[in-house]
């Protein structure tokens, strides 16, 4: 085998890695959306404002913060905010440490709807994703795309 086709089955695979990626995203997350729809009454991108926020832990998560964590637009997180404020699971505080800044904290209701909605999501993670893999491939999977993310992940503030 010539050192060009080497370098081009090199290629292939981890193009073949990039498109996996994708397409295993694409086919997974409109099943475990709507399976979180019909049984939580949650999408996604509220969930994934839910859990951002729930891992920011008591003192809540800069909104700027929240804006390159999420799934969604400035606009749009800005307006899915506005409603779970509004729903009451959600709260927006003044920012101790900069009092330009708002922090988003869940409220009591929102910690309540966010816990039974994450059993129901990693039950969903488990059937969907983890029964199919091995722990082993598990952690080459995390490791690559941990390594990945890090080289263009913002620097935490």
């Amino acid at each position: 085998m010539t050192d060009q086709r080497q370098e081009h089955e090199h290629t292939n695979i981890r193009v073949r890695a990039w498109r996996s990626v994708l397409e295993t995203y694409n086919a997974l997350l409109p099943v475990m959306d709507s399976e979180l729809r019909s049984e939580q009454h949650l999408d996604v991108q509220v969930y994934d404002v839910l859990l951002h926020t729930f891992e920011a832990g008591p003192m809540g998560i800069r909104m700027t913060d929240l804006a390159r964590k999420v799934l969604l637009t400035k606009s749009g997180l800005t307006a899915r905010v506005d409603k779970l404020e509004e729903g009451g699971l959600l709260e927006r505080v003044p920012d101790p440490e900069d009092r330009r800044a708002t922090r988003i904290r869940l409220t009591d209701t929102g910690a309540a709807v966010f816990k039974k909605a994450a059993d129901f999501h990693l039950s969903s993670i488990e059937r969907h994703f983890s029964s199919r893999i091995s722990e082993k491939e598990a952690r080459v999977i995390c490791g690559a795309l941990e390594r990945v993310h890090g080289a263009f992940a913002d620097p935490v503030s």
